[in-house]
């Protein structure tokens, strides 16, 4: 073969495999639950949102269902290091909203998923049961799963802190703040993936 063409060839394969998603995620710190890379790769401000909504129909065949709509967006913090040693970290933050029966707009928390940036021997035990999305300060949470390569999610719901004022549950009106809990027919939820302008109209931003 031509020199100058193995050359290109060998240069054209570096480049692909430099920009391939294995390699661009390289970075990531010890301990790093991989499968958070199925909701958002690990780029600072990649973002993923679902959301479903249920119709007349559904409900009137779930009653004892609570959730009329219920959506998550998943965006991601790239936290740099301290160190010229230390990994770059990634934080997964997310963004809850459920539109419950009886009220007139969605009830809305927020916090974080899989610990990511957390150093190992500090992150709590893993689950087969879902990635764990916390609340702070004994806000509970849900765990989730992408399903389908990422188009969809599906999300367990055991008890999650919501406010059902205009901002998160730990901001200053605690009043407005309750717990969300699994019931009869709102522990499971599958949920499409989404545009994230959806969900943001969802929760009225």
């Amino acid at each position: 073969m031509n020199t100058h063409l193995t050359r290109t060839a060998a240069l054209i394969s570096a480049l692909i495999t430099a920009t391939s998603p294995a390699l661009a995620q390289s970075d990531l710190q010890p301990g790093f639950d991989t499968r958070l890379l199925a909701l958002a790769p690990a780029v600072d401000k990649a973002e993923s949102c679902y959301l479903r909504r249920y119709d007349a129909q559904h409900l009137r065949a779930h009653p004892r269902q609570k959730v009329e709509a219920i959506g998550i967006c998943v965006a991601v913090e790239r936290i740099p290091p301290e160190e010229k040693s230390d990994p770059v970290r990634y934080r997964y933050n997310f963004d809850f909203a459920a539109k419950l029966k009886g009220r007139a707009k969605p009830a809305t928390t927020g916090g974080e998923c899989g610990f990511a940036y957390v150093p190992l021997g500090d992150q709590p035990l893993r689950s087969d049961k879902g990635i764990h999305c916390g609340v702070d300060c004994d806000g509970g949470g849900i765990r989730v799963e992408a399903r389908n390569a990422g188009a969809e999610l599906l999300v367990r719901l055991d008890r999650i802190r919501v406010s059902a004022g205009c901002g998160s549950a730990d901001e200053e009106d605690e009043s407005k703040a309750f717990d969300l809990t699994g019931g009869a027919d709102d522990k499971v939820f599958l949920m499409p993936k989404v545009d994230a302008s959806a969900y943001k109209a969802f929760v009225g931003k």
